[in-house]
């Protein structure tokens, strides 16, 4: 009778490790599985973000081929081109030109900057 007992017990034992090991290889597995997706989720933002950055250089590229085409459109030749950026951008002017600057916060009569005479 005792060695019934034992076998008895012995096979709840082993029905509970063997439950046991199912529970612990599932739960390894849909872990396994949550950073698998996860990894895969951040590759494909990166691979989203790169084509996003090489689409936003292509317009950047596209939107300075536009405006050259247009300022050649609207008959700006390269000497006048060269000029007006050489005025805006660098505050270049002409040798024999004058140019007045109006300080902040200064008082001229009709408060307009005089470019040039």
């Amino acid at each position: 009778m005792a060695t019934t007992t034992r076998k008895t017990k012995q096979k709840s034992q082993s029905k509970y490790t063997r439950r046991r090991k199912l529970l612990f290889a599932a739960a390894f597995a849909l872990c396994l599985y949550f950073v698998v997706s996860i990894a895969s989720t951040q590759i494909e933002n990166y691979k989203q973000r790169k084509t996003l950055q090489d689409l936003d250089e292509q317009i950047k590229n596209q939107q300075l081929e536009n405006d050259e085409l247009l300022r050649l459109a609207s008959g700006e030749t390269t000497e006048d081109y060269i000029e007006r950026i050489a005025r805006e951008k660098l505050g270049y002017a002409a040798s024999d030109e004058r140019i007045f600057v109006d300080e902040p916060g200064s008082k001229t009569e009709n408060n307009e900057q005089v470019a040039g005479e």
